[in-house]
């Protein structure tokens, strides 16, 4: 769990209440009834944004972070040679996740899924990694603006 700093220009918002806003202007921009439609691409960054977010905030944000690890487990991402598909790394499922966005059409709904997963699985990849740039970005963005 990471914490971002307290205050900011928009007053104390916390690593939850920045969690809870982003996720509800992703769902509601994803649904696309009111003045803002989120479209495949922009939807995929906000929930990368909102899966940093709920990162950083722990707690029951956390909950997705599991799922998203356990499917990587159970698809034997990680474990050497004996996984099903082989040696596959975190750094692979990150350039598949970049793959699938640059290749496959996106909807806003598949967006939103597909960058809430590179939320989570992009600083799984540890410190230095290219794949952990953008989280690390954003999450100093947010801390900036209030976190």
């Amino acid at each position: 769990m990471t914490t971002l700093a307290a205050g900011g220009a928009l007053g104390q918002l916390g690593t939850g209440g920045i969690a809870l806003a982003v996720t509800a202007a992703l769902i509601l921009g994803v649904r696309g009834k009111g003045r803002v439609k989120l479209t495949g691409s922009p939807a995929a960054y906000t929930a990368f944004i909102a899966a940093t977010a709920a990162s950083a905030a722990g707690r029951m944000w956390a909950r997705p972070e599991q799922v998203v690890g356990q499917g990587l487990t159970g698809l034997g991402v990680g474990q050497g040679p004996d996984g099903p598909f082989g040696d596959v790394g975190l750094g692979a499922v990150a350039l598949l996740l970049v793959v699938i966005f640059l290749f496959a059409a996106v909807t806003p709904t598949f967006g939103a899924v597909l960058g809430a997963i590179a939320g989570f699985v992009f600083p799984a990849t540890g410190q230095g990694a290219i794949w952990s740039l953008p989280s690390d970005v954003i999450a100093s963005l947010l801390s900036s603006w209030g976190g």
